[in-house]
C-alpha cells in the first residue's frame, strides 16, 4: 500500500544569522556590524590563508579595523558571534 503525504523534504527552519552580519570597507577601514548578536572575535586572513589581524573579546555589536597593513586585495573575515556561530565572508580591501 502506498500513502501520499503532502510534506516537502528539507532540513527544517534555520535562523539566518548571516543576513544580520554586515562587513564593509571604506577608506582602508573594515567595519563589522552584527544586528542580532554581539561579536565575540574577528580574524582577518589574506587570500593565501595567512592571518593578518585578530581581535578577541570584542563584546560589541560593531567593530572598526583601521590599522591593517595590507595592499589592495581580497581578504577573508572570520567573525565569531557570542552564541559561537561562525561566519566567514570575502572582502575587497582597497
Amino acid at each position: 500500500m502506498l500513502r501520499y503525504t503532502n510534506k516537502t523534504l528539507g532540513t527544517g527552519d534555520f535562523e539566518n544569522i548571516e543576513n544580520g552580519l554586515l562587513i564593509s570597507v571604506k577608506d582602508k577601514t573594515i567595519k563589522v556590524t552584527s544586528a542580532k548578536e554581539n561579536i565575540k572575535e574577528v580574524t582577518i586572513f589574506d587570500i593565501s590563508g595567512k592571518m593578518i589581524y585578530t581581535k578577541t573579546k570584542v563584546n560589541s555589536s560593531e567593530l572598526h579595523l583601521s590599522n591593517l597593513q595590507s595592499g589592495n586585495q581580497v581578504l577573508l573575515a572570520k567573525v565569531t558571534l557570542e552564541n559561537d556561530y561562525v561566519v566567514t565572508k570575502k572582502v575587497l580591501f582597497q
